[in-house]
């Protein structure tokens, strides 16, 4: 089972005006803004040039005790893709890097749901091991594995 005992119960936002990374200003406009669009904190925060993605990824990482990983730097073989439902992945920000026996290794840029990685585990019946990537990279690791968007690329 998925451990989310958080370091600290601090909101992403929180941490990243206690860093100095971001105003209270750029949150107040990003909150607006992600009201509108739906999209997490985070991705809205980058896309207004606020802070960088490697910024929001180590934050998250901080938050939520995992370590970071370099999505990029690995081949998601076939047997992978075809592990879990691609609008699983694609709509929860998840990618499968790698899995050695029962475990299985994850890269997440999204919002962590206990509950997704809860049913990740039941369908593979393996342990997972979380680490926090850049969205831009599982985005790109999900367009290259799932051509579609919807279907593993074959």
């Amino acid at each position: 089972m998925v451990n989310f005992a958080r370091l600290t119960k601090k909101r992403l936002g929180e941490m990243l005006l206690e860093e100095g990374l971001i105003t209270e200003e750029h949150i107040n406009e990003a909150l607006k803004r992600q009201q509108e669009s739906g999209e997490l904190l985070g991705v809205v925060l980058v896309k207004l040039g606020y802070t960088s993605e490697m910024e929001i990824a180590r934050v998250l990482a901080t938050q939520y005790a995992l370590p970071y990983i370099n999505a990029a730097n690995y081949f998601i073989t076939k047997d992978l893709v075809d592990l879990i439902p691609a609008e699983m992945l694609i709509e929860n920000q998840i990618v499968p890097l790698d899995k050695i026996g029962n475990s299985l290794i994850l890269a997440v840029s999204g919002h962590l749901n206990e509950k997704i990685f809860e049913e990740i585990e039941r369908m593979t019946s393996c342990q997972l091991f979380l680490y926090v990537s850049p969205a831009s990279q599982v985005v790109q690791a999900l367009r290259t594995h799932y051509a579609d968007g919807t279907a593993p690329a074959r």
